[in-house]
């Protein structure tokens, strides 16, 4: 039977028993178009596609107090099921998951998620990058989650996210999460995921936290010619343990916000093994001007970055600056222009990006 079989067969027998409770639901979808030129280029590869037309649908249905969410992502480039979750709304503030989610302790992709129009601006720190744009660490999981908001005061409350699930394989291409789609009978291990934060409200911006994670991903080789770097040849598996600080103050007129990760690295080989560590780092900070107009600007630096585990992406950038300009220039439509000056682990380049945006209810 698929997993996605498995998940969703128990939901449907559940909702047998809360027929009398009216059913609630929520359909956005969030298109975007974007264009983008690089220049001043010495790196062998970057980021970047010439043009990029997608749309992020997502759905939330809820029945006493079973939920169903799902995200799926459909660009000129590729389609694909991002989140697939079913819930059970434990008490007034607990709800437990499974299925198909956005890894917590990434802390940008936890907040702002696929959609373009949810986030400020047009690129995502690099260290926060999705798996098949060259992201580093593990972004969706296929398992268990559990959220919960309690209050600790009259007004502050505690945010605690906890996972487990299938981590992603690592090939000679990057990293390919388990597909609910496409279920494969390859090797997999599996990751942890804790996350905590205090916000002095139930639902401000405004907040800071700690998170720690352990990855396990098996190294998958593919044919001689997809192997993009040498580390990558009789590579076995990859354990990773993450830790990080992150904060958010929002304000009326400006935001900042901020993570910095520390991450330990073990890769296994047939015959030897590689320890290595790095740190990463970004701020961004959002102002709003007069006409709907938002100015941004994010600053992305790494420590030690030029060792063993960050050698097996070549998209990743150890650091980064970005400035851009956001125009709300009707109800959920968002226009943005933005500029940024990116350093590889080898080689540089600078990029102009131009984007569309919207939320559709």
């Amino acid at each position: 039977m698929r997993p996605l079989q498995l998940l969703i067969i128990p939901l449907a027998l559940a909702l047998q028993s809360v027929r009398a409770d009216p059913l609630q639901y929520e359909f956005l979808v969030l298109p975007s178009v974007e264009a983008g030129g690089v220049f001043n280029r010495s790196a062998a590869q970057t980021e970047v596609r010439d043009e990029v037309i997608r749309a992020d649908l997502l759905l939330s249905l809820q029945k006493g107090p079973f939920r169903l969410f799902g995200e799926y992502l459909r660009s000129d480039h590729e389609g694909d099921l991002e989140r697939f979750q079913l819930g059970w709304q434990l008490s007034s503030d607990t709800v437990i998951w499974i299925g198909r989610f956005h890894q917590p302790t990434s802390v940008w992709n936890h907040e702002h998620h696929h959609g373009q129009y949810l986030q400020t601006s047009i690129t995502r720190p690099s260290i926060d990058e999705w798996e098949d744009l060259g992201g580093v660490l593990p972004q969706h999981f296929t398992g268990m989650l559990v959220e919960s908001s309690k209050a600790v005061s009259d007004t502050w409350r505690l945010r605690t996210a906890l996972g487990a699930g299938i981590a992603p394989q690592i090939n000679g291409e990057g990293m390919e999460p388990f597909n609910l789609l496409h279920p494969d009978s390859e090797r997999h291990r599996f990751g942890y995921h804790a996350r905590a934060s205090l916000h002095p409200g139930d639902v401000t911006e405004t907040g800071f936290g700690i998170l720690a994670a352990h990855d396990d991903m098996p190294g998958v080789e593919l044919e001689l010619g997809h192997v993009s770097t040498p580390l990558m040849i009789g590579l076995d598996h990859v354990e990773l343990n993450l830790y990080g600080l992150f904060g958010t103050y929002a304000a009326t007129s400006w935001k900042l916000l901020s993570a910095i990760y520390y991450a330990d690295a073990r890769l296994f080989y047939t015959d030897h093994r590689i320890n290595d560590s790095f740190s990463v780092g970004y701020v961004q900070l959002e102002r709003r001007l007069v006409r709907d107009l938002t100015g941004y600007a994010r600053w992305e630096d790494s420590i030690s970055a030029g060792h063993s585990y960050l050698e097996l992406f070549e998209r990743y950038a150890r650091s980064r600056h970005v400035a851009g300009l956001r125009w709300d220039l009707a109800r959920r439509q968002a226009i943005s222009v933005e500029s940024a000056d990116t350093h590889k682990l080898h080689g540089s380049y600078s990029t102009i990006r131009l984007q569309w945006s919207a939320a559709l209810f």
